[in-house]
């Protein structure tokens, strides 16, 4: 009886020893900053689709074609169902950024901001989430601006 409970007694020093080691180095540390979420993969599509193309805007004033405006855009997408989604509406979608560029590019205010590029992307994102649902359209990205007199 006695050896069975130095066994025991050796046993359980053994276990402890092992609990502890792993109390100490094995267990999550609870003061830890939660891990980063993951970032998502973020895909994109061009208005106009082809890389050669843009989409142009003529500013009339007074009956006469005061200026011309050369636009590329990018749209980043971060879940490719969304792209997909986008992709098949792009005929649709790029018709609603001529239409917006055209009301857009005519007004004083932009005129004023000399045609701010931010200004232009905030709207256009607004299109986006207006045809396609918000939040489908992660960024519209004003890739080309050019301006011919």
């Amino acid at each position: 009886m006695k050896k069975v409970l130095i066994i025991l007694l050796v046993l359980l020093l053994l276990g402890g020893g092992g609990a502890a080691a792993w109390w100490f180095y094995f267990r999550a540390d609870p003061n830890a900053p939660p891990p980063p979420p993951p970032t998502p993969e973020l895909s994109q599509l061009t208005i106009p689709e082809k890389s050669e193309d843009s989409l142009v805007v003529n500013i009339v004033k007074n009956g006469k074609i005061e200026k011309h405006f050369f636009f590329r855009f990018t749209l980043i997408f971060d879940a490719p169902e969304k792209r997909d989604k986008a992709s098949k509406l792009m005929p649709v979608l790029i018709n609603d950024f001529n239409e917006e560029l055209h009301g857009l590019m005519a007004r004083k205010l932009v005129e004023e901001s000399k045609y701010d590029p931010d200004l232009i992307q905030k709207q256009l994102q607004k299109v986006c989430d207006r045809r396609l649902g918000a939040g489908t359209v992660y960024q519209v990205s004003v890739t080309n601006m050019e301006r011919a007199e």
